[in-house]
C-alpha cells in the first residue's frame, strides 16, 4: 500500500494537466468508448419505449389474429369475459381514383377502436365520425393521389368519401409490414367493399383491454384451453412489436460489433502513444532507477499517470454517449421505430467503460512493461547521447 502511495505522489508531480504526450490516449479512449456508449444506451432506450408503450403499439393487452376467418360468437364471447374487446380487419386492396390506382392496406375497425392511444387528423381536430361510406386516408395516401377531405375515391365496389387525413395511428407499428399506405374504413364500409369472400386473404384481429392486475399471458392460455383448435396467432403487450425489437436488437449488435473494431484499431495508436510518451520521459524513469526506483516501481508510477488519463477519457467518453442520444434522435427522426425519451441507462455504460478499461490495458502493458525493464545505465546513455532509437526499439519491444 505505501507503494502505491509513494508511485502515486511521484505519478501526480509528474503528469502534466494537460496531458502533453497523452492526447492520443484520451483521444482514441473518448471517441471509442463514446460511441460504444452512445450505441448501447440507444439500444436500450429504444427496448425500453417499446416496453413501456406496448399496450399502445399492440393496441391491447392481448392480441388474438386468425387469417381468413372471423372469431365465432363463442370466441368472441369469451373474449369478452377477459375485458373490453376490438376487431379490426387487414387486407389488400387498391384506392381507386378517376383511372389512378394505388395499393393500399385497407382496414376495418369498429366503434371501439383504438382501446389504447388516439389517432390523430391535419388539421388538427377531435376524433372524426365513421360512417358506413366514410373512409380515413393516410397522410401518405393523400400525398400520393393528391387528395383531401371531401374527395371520392372507390374501395372495391363501392365507393367512399374522405372523412379524414390521419397522421397518427397509435397501433401502426404494432401492425408489422406493409405493402402500401393505410385507408381505414367501418366494419360495415368492409362489408360494403365486397372484398371479404370465401378464398379471399384477409386478418382479423381481436384486441382485448385487461382490467388491472390481470396477466396477458394467462388470459392468452384461458382461450387457447377453451378453444384448443382454434388456430390463434398471439401477442402480448410485452411483445407488442417483436419485428422491430428484433431489427433494434440487431442493428445494435452490429453497431456494438463495428464500435468495438474500431476501438481495437484506435488501440493500436494508444500503444504507439503511450510508448512514445515513455521515451520522452526516459531521462525520469533513468533518474528514478538510479535513486533506487525499481522496475515494479516505475511501472506503477506510469501505470497510475496512464490510468488516469484513461479514467478521463473513458469518462468524457460515456459523458458524450449520453449526451448524443437526443441529438441522434432529433437527426434520426422517423427512421427509429419509435422516439426514445432521455433516460441514463447504467449497463450499456458500464459495458462501454469496461472495453475501454481492456482496451488500454492490452495496448499499453507492453510499453509499460518494456520501459521498466530497460537498464538505468542504457536510458542514460540514450538521454546523454541525444539518440532515441536504441530506446524505442527496447520500448516497442
Amino acid at each position: 500500500m505505501n507503494d502505491f502511495r509513494v508511485a502515486w505522489r511521484i505519478a501526480r508531480r509528474e503528469l502534466n494537466l494537460q496531458f502533453r504526450g497523452l492526447r492520443l490516449l484520451l483521444a482514441c479512449l473518448f471517441l471509442g468508448v463514446g460511441a460504444l456508449a452512445a450505441i448501447g444506451s440507444l439500444t436500450q432506450a429504444i427496448d425500453d419505449e417499446l416496453s413501456a408503450r406496448g399496450s399502445t403499439i399492440l393496441g391491447g393487452d392481448v392480441e388474438f389474429a386468425a387469417s381468413q376467418r372471423a372469431a365465432s360468437a363463442d370466441e368472441r364471447a369469451a373474449m369478452g369475459q377477459l375485458g373490453r374487446v376490438s376487431q379490426t380487419v387487414r387486407m389488400q386492396a387498391m384506392a381507386v381514383r378517376r383511372g389512378t390506382s394505388v395499393p393500399i392496406e385497407l382496414k376495418g375497425i369498429d366503434s371501439a377502436y383504438p382501446l389504447y392511444g388516439a389517432l390523430a387528423f391535419a388539421p388538427r381536430a377531435g376524433r372524426a365520425t365513421l360512417p358506413a361510406d366514410g373512409v380515413w386516408i393516410s397522410s401518405a395516401l393523400a400525398e400520393r393521389m393528391g387528395i383531401g377531405k371531401g374527395a371520392a375515391l372507390n374501395l372495391g365496389r363501392a365507393g367512399f368519401v374522405v372523412t379524414g387525413v390521419l397522421t397518427e395511428e397509435p397501433d401502426r407499428l404494432g401492425e408489422g409490414f406493409t405493402l402500401g399506405p393505410v385507408a381505414i374504413v367501418s366494419l360495415d364500409g368492409i362489408a360494403r367493399t365486397g372484398l371479404v369472400q370465401p378464398g379471399s386473404l384477409y386478418e382479423s384481429k381481436y384486441r382485448v383491454r385487461l382490467p388491472d392486475g390481470v396477466a396477458p399471458q394467462a388470459a392468452i392460455d384461458r382461450i387457447k384451453a377453451r378453444f384448443p383448435n382454434a388456430g390463434w396467432e398471439t401477442k402480448t403487450r410485452g411483445r407488442a412489436a417483436p419485428g422491430a425489437a428484433r431489427f433494434v436488437e440487431r442493428m445494435g449488435q452490429f453497431l456494438l460489433l463495428v464500435g468495438l473494431a474500431a476501438l481495437v484499431i484506435a488501440g493500436i495508436g494508444v500503444g504507439n502513444g503511450v510508448s512514445s510518451y515513455l521515451i520522452a520521459r526516459r531521462r525520469s524513469i533513468a533518474a528514478l532507477k538510479v535513486l533506487g526506483a525499481t522496475s515494479g516501481m516505475i511501472a506503477r508510477i506510469y501505470s497510475l499517470q496512464i490510468g488516469a488519463v484513461a479514467a478521463v477519457g473513458i469518462s468524457a467518453g460515456l459523458l458524450a454517449g449520453v449526451a448524443a442520444i437526443p441529438l441522434i434522435v432529433a437527426v434520426a427522426g422517423d427512421v427509429l421505430p419509435v422516439a426514445p425519451r432521455f433516460a441514463v441507462h447504467p449497463a450499456p455504460l458500464a459495458l462501454a467503460a469496461a472495453y475501454g478499461l481492456l482496451i488500454a490495458l492490452a495496448f499499453t502493458a507492453p510499453p509499460l512493461i518494456a520501459a521498466g525493464r530497460v537498464p538505468a545505465a542504457g536510458l542514460l546513455r540514450g538521454s546523454l547521447s541525444g539518440g532515441t532509437t536504441g530506446v524505442a526499439q527496447r520500448f516497442y519491444g
